[in-house]
């Protein structure tokens, strides 16, 4: 633009002489490694200021290629005379002089592009401009600004583009690990199929067959064929245009939600019902857990049963109830007790308890003891006890007291059933008498 231009549509153009914009022209090179955003593709660049450009009328020779996002020009090997309107050349640098034994300094060698170019400017004024021009003018600056803020965004670092890939690789990598896992699974189900890994299955799959036979050996193909178009073409136009009659509130609801449920395919469900590998090894290895977890049990009871008769002697033992009283503050209206789990046994004159039937079996300390001496045995319900527990829970409370650890103590304890309650009072009432005879 020349130096007559005024406002045009409120932008203030300046000369092509004050203008730090330049004509970038870019030399890249195609490979295979070049087309990852990793690894930078581009040999150089040269850059020809707008402001230089406007004041001759071109440029013509050969210019050095620069790294990339440089401001400045370097003339190439090419005579001076051939570059125009550039000013004075720089003097060469010293990396580039290489002695020799004549004493001349030559330049190295770099890669170097031929430019030719001619810039005029038009000189437009407010007459001559259109307002397509104008609108021209705008599309193209805020193309321009566009792109500048999109190189700038797209400029990932190594690190960054690193990171990308191998996350497209690993996702790529786990679709295909599905699709196979998939296709796998398919061939897996298919072949349990036919070897009872589910007896229902396969069963009903051999009656279709021997069904299928029978019907094949027995009826030409071609009417087995026509028979299963007919049914097919029948079932369609029954379900399209056949009314049928619902109840009235199945109507009703149908009515009010719009959304109809589901409709499994019954030969696709009975396909997926069938076990792959990986299921029946789950499978089996949960049930050889269960299995070993029934008879260690097994074990643990058997050891503890003689440990009981052998060792302890033991009246009775049961896994019962105990009201213990909560030890945080709570309100008022709640109970401030409640029904603990604990393994008691008597022996001898003692009442002993411990938390578990696993506490008793490791041989830790129990929770506390009651001994049969002196004024000890069973015990009636206080009003009290009969006001705090439940009515249901009165006919199976036992109340037993004796000497404890430190002091004379009571304790309630809640059995299971009748049974249970009428053999720990035999008990109990067995070991006070012995210790009172004693």
């Amino acid at each position: 633009a020349s130096t007559d231009i005024t406002n045009i549509s409120g932008v203030q153009l300046l000369p092509w002489e004050s203008s730090f914009g330049a004509v970038v022209f870019q030399v890249r090179f195609s490979d295979v490694l070049g087309s990852f955003q990793m690894f930078d593709n581009v040999i150089g660049e040269v850059a020809l200021p707008l402001s230089k450009l406007a004041r001759g009328p071109g440029v013509e020779g050969w210019f050095r290629l620069l790294p990339v996002g440089t401001k400045d020009t370097v003339p190439g090997q090419s005579s001076v005379d051939d570059v125009m309107s550039m000013g004075n050349p720089p003097p060469v640098a010293e990396a580039e002089k290489v002695d020799t034994n004549e004493g001349v300094l030559h330049r190295a060698d770099f890669p170097e592009l031929f430019v030719k170019f001619k810039f005029s400017a038009r000189a437009i004024t407010k007459e001559m401009a259109s307002s397509s021009d104008n609108e021209t003018c705008k599309v193209i600056c805020e193309e321009i600004v566009r792109n500048a803020s999109t190189s700038k965004e797209s400029n990932i670092s190594m690190i960054g583009s690193s990171i990308s890939t191998l996350n497209s690789v690993r996702s790529l990598g786990g679709n295909l690990q599905n699709q196979i896992s998939y296709v796998v699974d398919t061939i897996e189900r298919v072949r349990n199929a036919f070897n009872f890994s589910n007896p229902q299955v396969t069963t009903f799959i051999l009656i279709c067959l021997i069904i299928l036979w029978r019907i094949l050996a027995s009826i030409p193909t071609r009417v087995v064929i026509l028979l299963a178009g007919v049914g097919q073409f029948g079932a369609t136009f029954y379900n399209e245009f056949i009314p049928r009659s619902t109840p009235k509130i199945l109507r009703e609801a149908s009515d009010d939600d719009d959304t109809q449920p589901p409709r499994g395919n019954l030969f696709e469900n009975l396909f997926l019902s069938l076990p792959t590998d990986e299921d029946l090894r789950r499978t089996y290895f949960w049930e050889s857990c269960r299995l070993g977890e029934r008879e260690r049990e097994k074990f643990a009871i058997s050891k503890r049963k003689s440990r009981l008769d052998k060792l302890w002697k033991a009246r009775w033992h049961d896994v019962i109830k105990i009201k213990e009283g909560k030890t945080s503050s709570e309100s008022p209206i709640k109970k401030s007790w409640s029904w603990e789990p604990i393994f008691a046994l008597i022996e001898g004159h003692r009442f002993i308890w411990w938390r578990s039937e696993k506490h008793f079996d490791t041989g830790e300390s129990p929770l506390g003891q009651i001994f049969f001496a002196g004024h000890s045995g069973l015990a009636g319900l206080s009003p009290l006890d009969l006001r705090e527990f439940a009515t249901e829970e009165i006919p199976f409370i036992v109340s037993v007291f004796g000497r404890g650890l430190k002091e004379q103590q009571k304790i309630s304890l809640l059995v299971g059933s009748a049974d249970a309650k009428e053999s720990l009072e035999d008990a109990v009432l067995s070991a006070s008498t012995d210790a009172k005879s004693d």
